[in-house]
């Protein structure tokens, strides 16, 4: 990777909504050679999609959780059948195959501990072929960002 394009990248990072000149600008070239650039970083799969950052809270999700899951057997299909039904739940942020044990971690997010008690018994315990699941509330976050290194 050139390093033009990790400064359009580093720019991205910081900030979203960075307009094509504004880039320009930062990567020292012309407008036309940014928009082939940011193009190419997005046709080859470098830049995979634009987002925003929600603060969980300010829309009601107060309590946020990590819960490992074990599965009682890591057969193609059943990891299929898992991560398939794990994707449509919408209060998992974030769902993680480890090595190890346990199989998965999911950062959930929930308005309060009742409603963690729900997604509990209508959602994760209802998921296929698990074995045991824990659950660990996050206090606070002391680091969370997206953004990669270069």
């Amino acid at each position: 990777m050139e390093q033009s394009d990790q400064t359009i990248l580093r720019e991205l990072q910081r900030n979203g909504r960075a307009t094509i000149a504004e880039l320009a600008a930062v990567a020292r070239m012309s407008e036309s050679a940014c928009f082939r650039r940011l193009k190419k970083l997005e046709d080859s799969g470098v830049i995979e999609n634009y987002t925003v950052r929600i603060n969980p809270a300010a829309i009601g999700a107060h309590l946020t959780a990590v819960i490992f899951i074990g599965l009682a057997n890591q057969s193609d299909d059943e990891v299929m059948k898992f991560e398939k039904a794990v994707a449509k739940i919408p209060e998992v942020l974030e769902c993680y195959l480890l090595t190890g044990k346990p199989d998965y971690l999911l950062r959930v997010a929930v308005k309060d501990l009742e409603g963690l008690e729900r997604l509990y018994a209508t959602a994760l315990r209802r998921l296929p072929g698990i074995s045991r699941f824990s659950s660990n509330l996050i206090l606070r976050s002391v680091v969370s960002q997206t953004n990669l290194p270069f």
